[in-house]
């Protein structure tokens, strides 16, 4: 149990000590207003969630054999949609967000060609993944008393019981809403999907 928990983890260990570790040596390194500090990071979660939305809706929904999914990818979240109350499906893996992380920082740092930059945008983008894994997890095992969280909730859980082509996002609707898969949750739906 103690190995499996550590390795659900890894992902959260490994990304925040690289968050943290490149935030200081960039401040440490170079003098920049806090405004751009600010940016960069509030870009980077942002760009977070635009990948979270074009992943979910574009490979992890996409067909098993379809030029745009691999059948392993596809098959992992279905196997989250046929049993969205395992934790065993319900974290991304070390083996899969490594790749995404890499060559996110690879693109950011041919675009900006300033590693401090990539090291906030980095930032942003590792707060949004640990948000998302938070919410996630909240939305299948958790108890939300705050008004937002119990929206974010029932949003995740439409998306699998009634709408599984729409309500792509899970840390915001906002990208389900610019891209028209938004639906709003509505108190008949929430009941009769027992939420």
């Amino acid at each position: 149990m103690f190995i499996s928990s550590r390795k659900k983890f890894a992902p959260f260990y490994l990304y925040g000590t690289i968050a943290t570790s490149l935030g200081i040596v960039a401040a440490t390194n170079e003098e920049r207003p806090f405004t751009i500090v600010f940016l960069l990071i509030l870009f980077g979660l942002l760009s977070w969630g635009l990948g979270e939305y074009l992943l979910h809706r574009f490979v992890f929904h996409c067909g098993a054999h379809s030029i745009c999914s691999g059948a392993h990818v596809y098959t992992l979240h279905l196997a989250h949609h046929d049993d969205p109350q395992s934790v065993d499906q319900l974290f991304i893996s070390l083996r899969m967000s490594a790749p995404t992380a890499i060559v996110y920082c690879l693109l950011a740092w041919g675009i900006l060609g300033n590693w401090h930059s990539v090291a906030y945008l980095f930032i942003g983008l590792v707060a949004g993944y640990s948000t998302y894994e938070w919410l996630h997890y909240q939305a299948h095992h958790g108890k939300p008393n705050r008004r937002l969280f119990l929206y974010l909730k029932k949003y995740h859980l439409l998306h699998h019981g009634e709408t599984p082509n729409l309500r792509f996002g899970v840390t915001s609707p906002l990208f389900d809403y610019l891209f028209g898969t938004f639906e709003p949750v509505n108190n008949q739906q929430a009941k009769s999907s027992n939420l």
